[in-house]
């Protein structure tokens, strides 16, 4: 290798450190939309945190090709799809270990069921749990 090939490399070092992150930032903002379609929440309640681990458990567990064809919207696995909003709802995500809890207060479960709330969390009102349930319709 000569000194100018490897000073050439050297000055290619930063602009992949760029590129890569774009790259991922674009697969993450596909993954945050793709997830919000299947769970019907807007794209903001899509944690990003929680979009990595889910990603990462996917392909760790042999679902990387799969989830590439949902976020490339050529042809979609039902199946799949069904799983990535389950572990939206349920907190539960897949790991190579199998299924683990990766979230409890931020299943999107509880954003769904408007009048209650995950067990331990409380409200800042004392008292509240002995008032009657406010029962809309019939």
């Amino acid at each position: 290798m000569s000194r100018r090939m490897f000073v050439a490399g050297l000055a290619s070092v930063p602009l992949i450190g760029i590129a890569l992150p774009g790259i991922c930032d674009d697969r993450m903002s596909r993954f945050r939309a793709l997830s919000a379609d299947l769970t019907g929440f807007p794209e903001d309640a899509i944690d990003p945190e929680l979009a990595r681990d889910l990603m990462d458990g996917l392909q760790a567990t042999g679902d990387g090709a799969g989830l590439e064809r949902l976020l490339s919207g050529v042809d979609g696995d039902d199946g799949l799809a069904r799983r990535i909003a389950v572990a939206w709802f349920s907190g539960i995500h897949p790991t190579p270990e199998g299924s683990k809890v990766r979230t409890f207060r931020g299943a999107l479960a509880w954003r769904s069921l408007e009048f209650t709330k995950p067990p331990g969390i409380c409200s800042a009102e004392p008292g509240d749990w002995a008032r009657q349930p406010i029962r809309t319709g019939t």
